[in-house]
């Protein structure tokens, strides 16, 4: 009898399936709103770029997988972990692939963990090992939309309300979640008591049905980053090659659509360039659906359409979006599915084989152990 599809398969179909959705209603929405978005100007304006410049673009979509993964793989050695640095690289790959397909980016750190828990780490080093990682990403956010406003903070202003919306919130978002962090890692006993309390009314209006499993749940949190603040405490250098670390890893995203935009138009000033795509990953880290689809198109439209034609701006714009995500993403679903595949997959083998050994009759052990000491007993006669 052929067995249907596991939990996992299910879930992660209709993940993908959910980001196509996305992606589908995007496309169709910027075909119908944008006449100048067709193949034959993507076309035409790839041939216009600087073939040596578009170079750049590929190796900075590799940066942003491997200063992730080299990120994590120092925070593991610190920690007594030294992994190949094939094995950390898988540790970025399942967190941007399934960050990718999943909503609000919620499957990549439960993956990278389970990866580093199948190469040897107990689960209590995995997880501090990615919210180490996760607090120097989140300082990372702020400390390049801080950048961006000081190259261009003019700019911001002619900004349309929605997209001008999108970037504060995404700065507020940013900024609440490592706020969140450092109240869990110096004033726990304060996030618990709070959070409790926030449980305890929520109870009552009927909204949580089960508080005592939404209490363990902030206390997994709260003691997650507690113990976290004090890995960062006893490593303080550590923490800042992570911070900078994280900021290449973003920066690496920012470049990209960056050096697109500069095969075509030299003339730009570069770092302009870098604050407008600054302030666009801001602004779409503020909206929970995979890689900021939909979020990321209309900021990518209005902040580049200050500068540029249209038509130059949605070709660009779908350029640079191939290589930023959906390349990034097929790249990292491929090295994460070979890596399981073949690392994995030989680990599982080779514990199934030692399970499978075959235990000896009692009586065999019995004529060994005899053996071995009439053994013992002629080699002391002998000597």
């Amino acid at each position: 009898m052929k067995k249907g599809l596991s939990k996992g398969v299910k879930k992660q179909l209709l993940s993908i399936g959910f980001l196509v959705l996305l992606i589908g209603i995007t496309v169709f929405t910027l075909l119908q709103s944008n006449k100048e978005l067709s193949f034959e100007n993507i076309g035409a304006f790839i041939a216009s770029c600087n073939p040596y410049m578009l170079i750049p673009a590929f190796v900075c979509m590799l940066l942003f997988v491997f200063f992730e993964g080299y990120s994590i793989h120092i925070i593991n050695k610190k920690l007594g972990y030294k992994q190949k640095l094939v094995s950390s690289m898988v540790y970025s790959t399942a967190d941007i692939y399934y960050s990718a397909i999943t909503p609000s980016a919620s499957g990549g750190q439960p993956m990278s963990a389970y990866y580093m828990i199948k190469d040897g780490m107990d689960g209590g080093t995995a997880t501090f090992s990615l919210v180490f990682n996760l607090i120097a990403y989140t300082s990372a956010i702020l400390i390049l939309g801080v950048i961006a406003f000081i190259l261009q903070g003019a700019m911001f202003a002619d900004f349309n309300g929605f997209c001008q919306f999108l970037i504060i919130a995404g700065f507020a978002v940013q900024s609440l979640l490592l706020f969140f962090f450092i109240m869990c890692m110096r004033c726990h006993k304060a996030v618990l008591k709070v959070g409790n309390g926030g449980i305890s009314l929520l109870t009552k209006i009927k909204i949580i049905k089960k508080p005592e499993k939404w209490r363990a749940k902030l206390e997994g949190v709260v003691e997650k980053y507690k113990q976290g603040y004090l890995n960062i405490k006893s490593n303080p250098s550590l923490f800042v090659k992570a911070i900078i670390l994280n900021t290449l890893q973003r920066a690496s995203q920012i470049l990209i659509s960056c050096f697109v935009c500069y095969a075509a138009a030299p003339q730009i000033n570069f770092a302009q360039l870098f604050a407008m795509q600054a302030f666009v990953v801001l602004g779409y880290n503020s909206v929970p659906l995979p890689g900021g689809v939909g979020a990321f198109e209309i900021l990518y439209l209005n902040i580049y359409g200050l500068v540029f034609s249209d038509v130059f701006v949605s070709s660009s714009m779908m350029v640079a979006r191939v290589i930023s995500y959906y390349l990034c993403m097929i790249i990292s679903g491929v090295y994460t599915l070979t890596y399981h595949v073949v690392i994995i997959g030989k680990k599982i083998k080779a514990e199934n084989n030692c399970l499978q050994q075959p235990t000896p009759p009692e009586g065999e052990n019995l004529a060994v152990e005899q053996t071995n000491e009439e053994g013992s007993k002629n080699y002391e006669e002998h000597e």
